[in-house]
C-alpha cells in the first residue's frame, strides 16, 4: 500500500475570484425576481385605484343622468341645476343615504380644479365630496364639467377623477352627451 503525502502548499478552497463570480451570479438570480415582484406589486395596486377611479367618473355621469331624469319625471326643466352657469360649470357629487333611500347631491365646484373624494366608512363605504368631518381623505380628487351643446337640447358632461398611487398619477375623464328626451 502507498501513502501518498501531499505538499503544505496546496490548499484546498475557492479563490477570491472564484468566490465573487459565486456571489455575482447569485446576486443576479435573487435581485432580478425580488424586483419584478415589487414593481408587480405597484402594478396590482395602481390597476385597483384605476377601477375605483373609472367608478367614480362613471358615477359622476350617472349623477347627472339621474338629475335629469328626476327634473323631467318631476315636470321641471330637464336641465334644473345641470345647466352651464357663469361658474363655468363645474360640479362636485355626493351620495348619500338619507331615510333608507340612496340620493344624489350635484353642487357647484368652488373651483375647475378636481376636487377632493372623501370616503365614509361608517356607512358601507360611500365616496363624498363633501367632507363631514368623520370621513377618510382618499388619494382620488374628481370635477364634472357641463357644458350647453345645443340650448334646450343636449349637454354634455365630463367627468374628471385624478389620483395618486405611489410616485405615479392617474387620470380617467368620462364623457357622454345627455339630452331634453322629452322635449
Amino acid at each position: 500500500m502507498t501513502i501518498r503525502k501531499f505538499s503544505k502548499n496546496k490548499k484546498g478552497g475557492f479563490s477570491l475570484v472564484e468566490t465573487l463570480v459565486a456571489l455575482t451570479i447569485l446576486l443576479v438570480a435573487v435581485v432580478g425576481p425580488i424586483s419584478l415582484i415589487g414593481d408587480s406589486l405597484h402594478k396590482i395596486y395602481y390597476a385597483k385605484d384605476e377601477i375605483v377611479a373609472i367608478n367614480l367618473a362613471q358615477e359622476g355621469i350617472e349623477a347627472v343622468r339621474q338629475a335629469r331624469d328626476t327634473n323631467k319625471l318631476s315636470g321641471g326643466a330637464w336641465d334644473t341645476g345641470i345647466t352651464h352657469t357663469g361658474a363655468g360649470g363645474y360640479y362636485t357629487i355626493d351620495a348619500g343615504n338619507i331615510g333608507g333611500a340612496l340620493n344624489t347631491f350635484i353642487k357647484q365646484a368652488p373651483a375647475t380644479a378636481p376636487q377632493p373624494v372623501y370616503l365614509d366608512t361608517a356607512t358601507g363605504g360611500l365616496y363624498w365630496q363633501t367632507n363631514a368631518g368623520s370621513y377618510a381623505t382618499t388619494q382620488f380628487s374628481r370635477i364634472v364639467r357641463i357644458e350647453q351643446i345645443t340650448a334646450g337640447v343636449e349637454n354634455k358632461v365630463t367627468s374628471t377623477v385624478t389620483w395618486r398611487t405611489g410616485g405615479d398619477m392617474g387620470t380617467v375623464a368620462v364623457s357622454e352627451s345627455i339630452f331634453n328626451w322629452q322635449p
